[in-house]
């Protein structure tokens, strides 16, 4: 009788530590499954519902941190934390993650911490400083969160000061950004956003066929939020426009004939009206 109840103990503690495992492993699983549904409703443009799923994504990796703390687990939380803008909770996950085992931790921590003071600077009306953090983020950080982050900040501030300078200022704030691009480009040829990124910099350089080269790449490859895709788009019209005004008709019959057949393939309503944008 009593080997019968011992017997019985020990199944009923097997089957409880089992169901405890795999709970753990469910939580993990389904903290990788939200998280890669989110990107999936990023790169469609479908805002409110990849927000939901990074939240999700967070909720479960929580869950999973508190039952069976790990670095995969740590590391999930604080992509999760950084696709929500939360900036210090991203950090201190990366950080715990690290101390489990998961190596760039530590070194996503930092950039996160530069990036932080960077956008604090900004903020305070420091843009130069902070724009020289940017900078040193883009050219030192193999972290693509933070690269595009970066980007965006430095080339909108850079961007800024172009525009108020006079004309030989505006030039060699200009071609620096250029060069800047280039060398982001090259970083990531697939990287849709860095093409939009190299086209509004070219276009404020009069430079109207190859900016729009580059907004069809950043097009065809895929930007980050439906405003950018939509800025992008409207490059791609404004680069159109100007060109009709200055090249000569045979030039301009050649690039009219190219423009339609990517028209056609957008599904555009017409030359200048994206198929997102009302009559």
């Amino acid at each position: 009788m009593k080997r019968t109840i011992l017997s019985f103990v020990r199944i009923i503690f097997a089957a409880a530590l089992c169901f405890n495992i795999s709970s753990c492993t469910s939580h993990l699983k389904d903290a990788k499954l939200y998280y890669a549904k989110g990107e999936d409703f990023a790169r469609s443009y479908q805002t409110e519902k990849a927000i939901a799923s990074f939240k999700r994504a967070k909720e479960e990796s929580e869950q999973q941190v508190r039952e069976d703390p790990s670095s995969q687990a740590y590391m999930i939380k604080g992509l999760a934390e950084l696709n929500l803008d939360l900036w210090e909770e991203a950090k201190d996950s990366f950080l715990k993650a690290n101390a489990l085992g998961f190596e760039k931790g530590e070194e996503w921590a930092s950039q996160l911490s530069l990036y932080g003071l960077a956008s604090t600077l900004q903020e305070m009306g420091l843009a130069g400083t902070a724009s020289e953090i940017f900078k040193a983020l883009l050219d030192r950080s193999k972290f693509k969160p933070i690269t595009l982050l970066a980007a965006q900040n430095h080339v909108e501030i850079e961007l800024s000061k172009a525009l108020g300078a006079d004309n030989a200022a505006k030039e060699k704030y200009l071609t620096a950004l250029l060069k800047t691009t280039d060398k982001l480009v090259s970083k990531d040829l697939s990287c849709g956003y860095f093409h939009y990124l190299q086209s509004q910099v070219l276009g404020h350089l009069q430079e109207y066929r190859k900016s729009f080269e580059r907004a069809v790449m950043a097009r065809e490859l895929g930007l980050p939020t439906e405003k950018i895709f939509r800025d992008n788009d409207n490059q791609i019209v404004y680069c159109y426009q100007e060109l009709k005004q200055i090249l000569q008709p045979e030039p301009w019959a050649h690039f009219e004939r190219l423009y339609l057949e990517w028209v056609k393939r957008w599904s555009w309503k017409g030359p200048e009206s994206p198929n997102w944008r009302m009559r």
